[in-house]
């Protein structure tokens, strides 16, 4: 028994995403149709969860060129590397927000007019970026 073949409509409809990104990860090497009827594109199962798959990776900030990096890549050293250098970089988006949050919070407790001027917080990390601003 053969498996059941979806139109790109359907594969689109499952995945979520317009029926142009599916031609578009077509173009880019990423996707390919698995049969063609009556000249129609034809996608199995598989193809759809490699779909979902690729949008998982650009959910996690992963361009198309290191989409395609994990998807052909020859070894798990390989794709192991392109995910722990995305990692990475979340961690350091991450920090970033914590940090950012940290402040703002901070400026709500402060009592007086204005964060820029007259808020101990906002005005230690002012001098502490100053501080950085004057190292070679």
């Amino acid at each position: 028994m053969t498996p059941e073949l979806m139109t790109i409509g359907e594969m689109a409809r499952r995945a979520r995403v317009p029926t142009s990104t599916i031609r578009y990860y077509e173009r880019r090497g990423l996707l390919c149709a698995d049969a063609r009827q009556s000249g129609q594109r034809r996608y199995r199962t598989e193809t759809l969860r490699r779909l979902v798959f690729i949008g998982m990776m650009q959910d996690f900030g992963l361009a198309l060129e290191e989409v395609s990096g994990v998807l052909n890549a020859a070894t798990a050293a390989e794709w192991k590397s392109i995910a722990a250098r995305r990692l990475a970089a979340l961690d350091e988006q991450i920090a970033r927000q914590q940090h950012a949050r940290t402040l703002l919070a901070a400026t709500l407790g402060c009592r007086f007019d204005h964060p820029a001027t007259d808020c101990s917080a906002m005005g230690a990390e002012i001098d502490h970026r100053l501080d950085r601003s004057t190292l070679p």
